[in-house]
């Protein structure tokens, strides 16, 4: 089973999910994404906002209501279709998980399912899902991790255990998942070079395009490290066009000029697929705004290298420069909002950018809508904390950041930065006690984290005079 984009799924199915995800009531639309889902599997940007409606919804129930939705699941349904029409039983889960997501035995078996039908990557998604509602149940987690490697995704897979195996040093089942997710990263990557280099070499068969096409996309997804790599990897892309037109080679060619800071060349060819491309599609005018926003600090560092000797004023040149890239990020942004009011990713990078820009009730506004989403929620708060925090409003901060520290787990890499944030506000505030505590609950996590080892010892120090003092009036008295 593929796995499709919002570009690569039909005209019937893009519009379809457009009228979905634009349905005023949220179950209108959880039940509009979950026929969606069922018709077509692969399509990611569908599952990834059902499964958002599906988790805000248990949010917003008691456990009981959550266990009465569980009851009747079809679990013996679902297992005899999956040997034979594995397609059918993801379908089932589906409809028993629009009722609720809080249901494991479903999410397991809508994973078995899904490797069955091909389909690795809806496996793995399952499988996070379950880990999201049991984050203390690492199976969960490596059952993760061993689809995102059957998907060809070993290296996100390493990562993910990176913690858990941190967490669980003597753990042999998560250690040996953690070794195996290594292995595969590696064996991926080599299998990823190797094999594009070979058809670059040998050209192709009777499907000459085809398959060195498939090649070159492969190498030039995983390898490129530097601007000589995708020079390389420009001239086999350029000649695949020269045997035939294909605008997903003009996309990759178009990542090798950036690369390459061949800015002009990038933008000249996304303008030509954008051009053949039906519908607005936000990743392509991302990747344009990456190539103009790259040509502008090209001429900003070659001003301040070397300005021309035309230039009567490089400061003011640099400054104007400078402006004209903060509104170009900003009429990106508000154009990708346009065409895609819903889409909560974009929500959020546009509260980033008010964030950035100082427009803090603007960003504010954003954070709001974004942290409605599982997906989102965790980066828009701390986003959230952020903001009140530049606007002196450390109460509403404080409660923020104290949301996400009580649902992250206790070694999720997030918790750093957040405990280092609100421990930085409690010192504010007054609150030394309070701040001392964290930053050793820091120090306990990771002892070079920032400059905490200094700040502990710079607030036991200042608690030292206090308590002599207080000392003394007591022994006055």
């Amino acid at each position: 089973m593929d796995r499709k984009t919002l570009t690569t799924v039909t005209p019937d199915i893009r519009a379809a999910y457009k009228k979905a995800v634009h349905l005023p009531n949220e179950n209108e639309r959880l039940l509009a994404l979950k026929d969606l889902v069922i018709a077509e599997p692969g399509f990611v940007e569908a599952r990834s906002k059902l499964r958002d409606l599906e988790r805000k919804k248990i949010m917003s129930v008691s456990g009981l209501s959550r266990f009465f939705a569980r009851l009747g699941s079809p679990s013996g349904k679902v297992k005899s279709l999956t040997k034979n029409n594995p397609v059918k039983a993801m379908a089932l889960c589906e409809e028993t998980l629009a009722k609720t997501l809080d249901n494991l035995p479903i999410l397991n078996l809508l994973a078995e399912a899904a490797d069955k039908a091909n389909a690795p990557f809806i496996a793995a998604e399952a499988m996070e899902r379950a880990a999201e509602l049991r984050p203390d149940e690492y199976q969960y987690m490596i059952k993760m991790a061993t689809y995102l490697q059957k998907a060809g995704r070993a290296e996100e897979a390493m990562k993910r255990l990176h913690a858990v195996a941190t967490h669980y040093p003597d753990n042999k089942e998560i250690q040996d998942a953690y070794r195996a997710a290594i292995n595969a990263d590696a064996k991926q990557r080599e299998q990823a070079k190797s094999v594009g280099m070979a058809v670059i070499e040998k050209g192709g068969g009777s499907n000459a395009i085809g398959s060195r096409s498939a090649a070159i996309l492969q190498l030039l997804e995983n390898t490129i490290h530097d601007a000589a790599q995708a020079k390389l990897v420009a001239i086999e892309l350029q000649k695949i066009l020269d045997g035939g037109e294909s605008m997903d080679v003009r996309r990759k060619l178009a990542s090798a000029y950036i690369i390459m800071g061949e800015f002009d060349k990038a933008i000249q060819e996304l303008n030509k697929v954008i051009a053949s491309t039906s519908a607005y599609d936000p990743t392509l005018d991302k990747r344009l705004e990456e190539a103009e926003i790259g040509k502008i600090d090209k001429e900003i560092a070659q001003i301040k290298r070397r300005p021309p000797k035309d230039l009567e004023d490089p400061a003011a040149r640099i400054a104007e420069l400078q402006a004209e890239r903060d509104q170009l990020r900003l009429d990106h942004a508000l154009s990708r909002i346009e065409h895609y009011p819903n889409d909560i990713g974009l929500v959020f990078d546009l509260g980033k950018l008010r964030l950035e820009r100082g427009e803090y009730d603007l960003a504010i506004e954003q954070f709001m809508e974004s942290r409605q989403s599982a997906r989102c929620e965790i980066i828009s708060r701390m986003a959230l904390a952020e903001c009140y925090e530049k606007q002196g409003r450390y109460d509403e901060a404080v409660s923020e950041l104290e949301t996400v520290l009580s649902v992250l787990p206790r070694l999720d890499k997030e918790r750093l930065p957040t405990t280092y944030s609100l421990a930085q506000i409690m010192e504010t505030t007054g609150n030394k006690e309070r701040a001392l505590a964290l930053y050793k609950e820091l120090h306990e996590l990771e002892p070079r984290f920032r400059d905490v080892s200094a700040r502990i010892k710079a607030l036991e120090e200042s608690k030292a005079p206090a308590a002599e003092a207080a000392g003394e009036e007591t022994a006055k008295e």
